[in-house]
């Protein structure tokens, strides 16, 4: 059995993996989740995610395991940089300390793959998902924050410190009231300041003096709210930008749209399609944009689909 691991810094998610000739991978197992224990930090993350796992099934079953998980994941599967939502979770070792758990009682290695959660994601949607079929696809996943991931014919393309893909902290040109943000990063006009779910619900408190979720906000523009509709419109607007620039540099087929945000309907992506093609090149204007297929199930089963390879 393969075991795929997804790991948020408020949820940890599992679930086991069997080879099937038709797709690769299916899964075999329900999903199984936990409370990330994030203000312990890393040695307790590692805890629970052996305690999921364990509950999925006998380990002497287990070959291989993935995990995706936020931040930037070094080559040697360590967390080389990452916002503070795990505690100590900067320079924590995750995959040598997640294999040595696997292996231990065993008498035998079991190989750990450890990723990126849009990465991870990534693999799955080009594999399985909105994107099979493509010969390269771009993967942005909107929510708390925004991050991304691009997939060539040769597979995942992780770059040299594993860094590639972070659309969220590309620098778009903003209003003067929102060029003071901070992204999480800490750097100035990202994306992600504007673009990202949080930010969009900043940008309608500045505006109206109340707070709002992204949801009600939405609510409020299909009722036909001047400044929900335009705080949307403008997240959107800051996103189909960004997309623009990569895909100048990428120049993939498909674009897959993914997150939280991405959530919240037709016209929020209607009009990050609108922005993309008025800013990109006559090539490039050209790629297919689709919504993302797999959901929350993504991650894990892009990390059990690395793993595999590894197995």
């Amino acid at each position: 059995m393969i075991i795929g691991v997804d790991i948020g810094g408020t949820k940890i998610a599992a679930a086991g993996f069997v080879a099937d000739d038709s797709a690769g991978l299916k899964m075999s197992t329900d999903v199984r989740t936990a409370a990330t224990p994030s203000a312990a930090g890393g040695v307790a993350v590692v805890r629970a995610v052996s305690e999921l796992i364990a509950s999925l099934s006998d380990a002497s079953q287990i070959t291989a395991m993935g995990i995706g998980t936020a931040g930037v994941v070094g080559s040697d599967g360590s967390i080389s940089s990452a916002t503070d939502a795990i505690a100590g979770w900067v320079g924590f070792p995750l995959r040598a300390a997640l294999a040595d758990a696997a292996s231990s009682g065993r008498g035998a290695d079991v190989r750990v793959a450890v990723v990126n959660d849009v990465h991870a994601a990534a693999v799955a949607e080009a594999r399985i998902g909105a994107g099979a079929g493509s010969d390269s696809i771009l993967m942005v996943a909107v929510g708390t924050g925004i991050g991304g991931a691009a997939i060539f014919a040769d597979g995942l393309h992780r770059g040299a410190t594993g860094t590639a893909g972070s659309l969220g902290h590309m620098e778009v040109a903003m209003p003067e009231s929102s060029a003071a943000r901070r992204c999480p990063c800490g750097g100035h006009a990202h994306v992600e300041a504007v673009a990202s779910g949080p930010a969009m619900e900043q940008t309608y408190l500045e505006r109206v003096g109340t707070r709002a979720g992204l949801r009600e906000i939405a609510r409020l523009a299909t009722g036909g709210d001047p400044v929900a509709i335009e705080v949307i419109a403008e997240g959107a607007r800051f996103l189909g930008r960004a997309l623009a620039s990569a895909n100048a540099l990428l120049d993939v087929d498909t674009i897959v749209i993914g997150g939280g945000v991405a959530e919240i309907g037709e016209r929020y992506l209607a009009a990050v399609e609108s922005s993309y093609r008025a800013a990109a090149m006559p090539g490039p204007a050209r790629a297919r944009i689709v919504p993302a297929g797999l959901a929350v199930n993504a991650t894990l089963t892009g990390a059990a689909i690395l793993a595999h390879t590894l197995s």
